[in-house]
């Protein structure tokens, strides 16, 4: 019985493939393809839905993150991603940046690839002052305003 379970979802797996493959999908196609495979639904062609890099960078006390900001969003310019880059300072300032990149991709992002640049310690970033923010109050704030179909890297 399980290896028949087994061929029955291959034998999605193998159909959303061609999809995915093929078709240019939206976001509710995605979402609809979603239950029907074991992997994550990016269609390879992206003109109803993007894949997107969000480059928050801290240059403050980092020398050459200007450049470094820059080689990455150029890096994924050319791989055909669309991107957005923020520099940010303050952990007010990064929680709202984060909101207001999301609220512009959520409706067409088939994948999120996130660059967040700063120096830090111990699972922590630290803003301009000093503060420390931990990396996993920042990535939580991700899946709230995302899709679940949408995988985030």
């Amino acid at each position: 019985m399980m290896y028949l379970l087994s061929l029955i979802v291959a034998g999605r797996d193998i159909e959303t493939q061609k999809i995915t493959e093929t078709e240019s999908l939206t976001i509710e196609q995605i979402q609809q393809l979603s239950p029907h495979s074991s992997q994550y639904i990016i269609p390879y062609r992206q003109k109803k839905s993007k894949r997107y890099g969000v480059i928050l960078f801290r240059s403050e006390g980092r020398q050459g993150a200007v450049a470094e900001a820059d080689d990455l969003e150029q890096a994924l310019l050319t791989t055909g991603y669309d991107v957005i880059k923020m520099e940010w300072s303050q952990a007010a300032e990064l929680h709202n940046m984060i909101e207001s990149a999301l609220s512009r991709i959520v409706a067409d992002c088939s994948l999120l690839i996130v660059c967040l640049m700063s120096h830090g310690s111990r699972g922590a970033l630290a803003d301009c002052h000093g503060k420390r923010i931990p990396v996993n109050h920042i990535l939580h704030q991700f899946p709230f305003s995302l899709p679940q179909e949408i995988p985030l890297v």
